[in-house]
């Protein structure tokens, strides 16, 4: 296979060109909700010329695939190309012999479910491409979102800015992908010449960076 022919090379080259102006809001909704069906979504130029490359075993698979590629691609349409160009351009000459970025997006998007995880890595993409976040993060963040049970991603991402109140209930997928973290009760010392005014300070929990991220971009 020639690189022309590569549907991750040709995902890079969509993501680096101008074609994404066409990818609609409305098309977006109706592509998530099953009613466009996958020819109107395959003749779409941004989301065709990718999955003209893709080989699939029925039409159910393709069609799948087609949602996926198009609500991944709709979270960049809003950066400009240059910027994408520049970043998509960068990080894959960083990665020498591993899979350049389209080849991972691929990947990715193959695994994961076809509602709004999509989207999500979308999302990420997007805080890479605006440098909130570096690639290396993004595949942190990617495996998270490909791995966690979606249910509790959007009970995380609605309850992260109240994550330290001890009334919102915290899930034991949400502590074991590194999302929050728990400090210890300690002894804070108001004044260190004087014992009495040594106060316990109760168990108390945040978000990880890692957490944030996702929180903030996803």
């Amino acid at each position: 296979m020639n690189e022309t022919e590569n549907p991750g090379t040709q995902l890079d080259n969509v993501i680096k060109n101008d074609t994404l102006i066409d990818l609609s809001a409305d098309y977006a909704e109706l592509a998530i909700d099953g009613i466009l069906n996958e020819g109107v979504l395959r003749d779409i130029p941004a989301v065709g010329s990718v999955i003209g490359l893709v080989k699939f075993g029925n039409s159910i698979n393709q069609y799948i695939f087609t949602k996926k590629v198009y609500s991944f691609l709709f979270e960049l349409k809003s950066i400009p190309r240059t910027n994408r160009k520049q970043m998509i351009d960068k990080i894959n000459e960083s990665r020498k012999k591993q899979s350049k970025v389209g080849q991972v997006i691929l990947e990715l998007l193959d695994k994961v479910e076809s509602d709004q995880k999509p989207a999500m890595l979308g999302k990420l993409m997007k805080a890479v491409i605006e440098e909130k976040i570096d690639f290396k993060s993004y595949l942190r963040l990617a495996h998270i979102v490909k791995s966690m049970f979606i249910d509790d991603l959007k009970m995380f991402k609605s309850l992260s800015s109240k994550i330290t109140s001890s009334e919102i209930e915290i899930t034991d997928e949400m502590t074991n992908f590194g999302l929050i973290e728990y400090k210890l009760p300690q002894l804070n010392l108001l004044n260190l010449g004087n014992s009495e005014n040594k106060k316990e300070v109760g168990e108390y929990r945040s978000l990880t960076a890692i957490g944030k991220a996702l929180a903030d971009y996803s």
